[in-house]
């Protein structure tokens, strides 16, 4: 078995173990009670997480509205599962964003954020999960190695990538797309840049990384049927939550993967012969693991900046990443390595972020932060939802709150978002 497979097979084994043994203790029984799987009119409030609002302003139209799906990790392989037997939907999850993407156009959202994971690691070798590719027709962009007993191993990333975005294509407005670890184990940066438009900076390391800022049309201001009177201005930062890590960096050049050694070294005693192994370690020492990144300095001191100007501005913010941030809205073994770096400075602009929104974390989780009021909500994968569920959510923003609106195994809530009205001494 290659290397790349190797980390593939120990990643998804180590996230899945985890999901199991965390997921009933991030949903609390009032979430079980609202999940619904079908009605994106139907609000459920997790008053005991989100301190929500009790005036929904039914007859007001939001400020904006956005469009919000992740870890799809579609593959040209049978369905199959987890190795804790998690049923995965790999094909239904293409389908899945299809049908999100044609709602998101219905809705004429704003935009469409998708948080990362589009395609599966198991694109790298679809032969070995059952896939069936014709080298003589498939497409060139699929890679062909041969293994030193002759088999062979086809990667169709690719081609699995540009399906899915075909599959969105039907919504026509901007998509702001974030990465993961899965399309690390597919794809270059520098593809990936050319497939999801992600405007990624090369620092003075040599390194590329893809975090940005949009600030968000309101495209609809102009028609009265859903024009609002909000004079918001909201802007998303897109974190890269795998600046630091080992996927796709030089072995010999990358500093920013010297890096990436250097945590996993002094952090976890079971690498490098076991780098996704969490085994041993407690808490949120979890997060240690080679499938998950970190956010180096200059990355850092871009999110104070930006956030800085946003506060000029007088913008409200919502952060977007794959990795989650807040160690109460998620498993440890998901977190960012640094996530305390990070939360620290969100904490200091709470007046400034309405919410962080990441994927990773499959069967999702929410937390709204004691410090700061910042709402911090793990969003529900697409791909463990079984057909014909399709798991994806539209998020109202208004000027009192977020109207979490979910479909499929999303949860929809109301988070109360009063905490960004208090004007903080600076």
């Amino acid at each position: 078995m290659s290397p790349l497979l190797q980390l593939i097979l120990l990643a998804n084994l180590q996230l899945s173990l985890s999901f199991t043994i965390r997921n009933t203790q991030l949903m609390s029984p009032q979430q079980h009670q609202h999940h619904h799987r079908s009605s994106s009119s139907s609000l459920t409030a997790h008053q005991s997480n989100s301190n929500s609002t009790s005036d929904d302003n039914t007859n007001t139209p939001p400020a904006y509205t956005f469009g919000l799906l992740t870890d799809i990790q579609h593959a040209p392989i049978p369905d199959g599962h987890s190795f804790t037997g998690n049923a995965r939907y790999y094909r239904h999850a293409m389908e899945a964003a299809a049908s999100a993407a044609q709602h998101f156009q219905e809705e004429r959202v704003n935009c469409v954020v998708n948080l990362g994971d589009i395609i599966d690691g198991k694109c790298a070798d679809v032969q070995r999960w059952g896939g069936e590719v014709d080298v003589t027709t498939t497409a060139a962009t699929a890679v062909v190695e041969e293994t030193s007993n002759g088999d062979k191993i086809i990667s169709v990333g690719h081609d699995a990538i540009d399906n899915v975005l075909q599959a969105l294509s039907v919504y026509s407005g901007k998509i702001l797309h974030t990465y993961g670890n899965h399309e690390l184990y597919n794809l270059s940066r520098d593809r990936l840049a050319e497939k999801l438009n992600i405007p990624f900076t090369l620092e003075d390391t040599g390194d590329l990384v893809g975090y940005y800022t949009h600030l968000i049309e309101n495209c609809n201001q102009n028609e009265e049927e859903h024009s609002s009177s909000s004079s918001m201005k909201l802007r998303a930062l897109v974190l890269d939550t795998y600046d630091l890590c080992l996927l796709d960096r030089c072995p010999d050049s990358s500093h920013k993967r010297h890096r990436a050694h250097e945590i996993l070294s002094a952090n976890n005693h079971n690498y490098p012969h076991e780098e996704n192994s969490p085994e041993g370690l407690e808490g949120t020492n979890r997060r240690f693991v080679a499938f998950n990144g970190g956010i180096d300095e200059p990355q850092l001191e871009w999110l104070r900046c930006s956030l800085e100007m946003a506060r000029e501005n007088e913008e409200k913010v919502i952060v977007f990443s794959h990795q989650p941030i807040h160690p109460d809205s998620t498993w440890p073994t998901c977190l960012v390595w640094n996530y305390d770096e990070v939360l620290d400075i969100l904490r200091s602009y709470k007046d400034v972020i309405i919410a962080s929104f990441s994927g990773h974390a499959h069967k999702g989780g929410y937390v709204r932060d004691e410090e700061s009021g910042i709402h911090f909500r793990s969003v529900e994968a697409i791909l463990e939802s079984s057909p014909p569920i399709k798991t994806y959510a539209i998020v109202d923003v208004f000027e009192d709150k977020l109207v979490i609106r979910g479909e499929g195994d999303c949860l929809s809530d109301v988070y109360d978002i009063d905490h960004t009205k208090v004007k903080l001494k600076v």
